[in-house]
């Protein structure tokens, strides 16, 4: 009984060695606010007063096409073709899990130039795949929300927490929600 009990006994302590057990969603949580941090940061290094001119497919009644000037960071073909690309930065990410409590987390390993100061304060997960399936679903949360994305970013204003209007409330892979600003009851009169 004993020894065909020990393999099974072996590979559940095997699994409790590793440390760390995560799901999809959770992936899929982490690279879709990895990604928009990243759409983030290219977005900022652009112009953000450089105008294009986009032009639809519509005529006036002299048969002239009609278009119109727009930001180029607010453009969707900019924004398309940001998306298009912005899933080969996954590459730069590792999953790891903080070793104080096992949570799950996505990793940027260079940050401003530098080792990223945090990953003293994780174990990496050893990835089969070389953590390949990070821009597949990189690819994958783009594709399924592609207007998500494109709609919060074409907005006026981005605002806090893009991270979590898209992912948590809009896109389902998250369970947070917006941090809310605290109530001052010294400032309020009582009724």
């Amino acid at each position: 009984m004993l020894t065909k009990a020990l393999p099974l006994l072996l590979c559940c302590l095997v699994v409790l060695a590793q440390g760390y057990s995560f799901t999809s969603k959770e992936v899929k949580c982490h690279v879709c606010k990895a990604t928009v941090i990243e759409l983030e940061e290219a977005i900022a290094k652009e112009d953000a007063n450089k105008k294009v001119d986009v032009s639809g497919f519509r005529l006036d009644a002299q048969g002239n096409s009609v278009s119109k000037r727009v930001r180029l960071i607010k453009s969707e073909m900019f924004l398309t073709e940001l998306m298009e690309k912005i899933c080969e930065k996954m590459d730069d990410y590792l999953k790891a899990t903080y070793k104080s409590n096992g949570k799950f987390t996505l990793l940027k390993m260079i940050v401003n130039g530098q080792m990223n100061p945090e990953s003293s304060l994780v174990d990496f997960v050893q990835d089969g795949d070389l953590n390949k399936s990070l821009g597949h679903f990189c690819n994958e949360v783009l594709e399924d929300n592609d207007e998500i994305f494109l709609k919060a970013f074409q907005a006026e204003e981005l605002g806090n927490d893009l991270d979590i209007k898209i992912c948590s409330e809009q896109a389902k892979y998250c369970d947070e929600a917006p941090v809310q600003d605290e109530y001052d009851f010294d400032e309020k009169e009582e009724l």
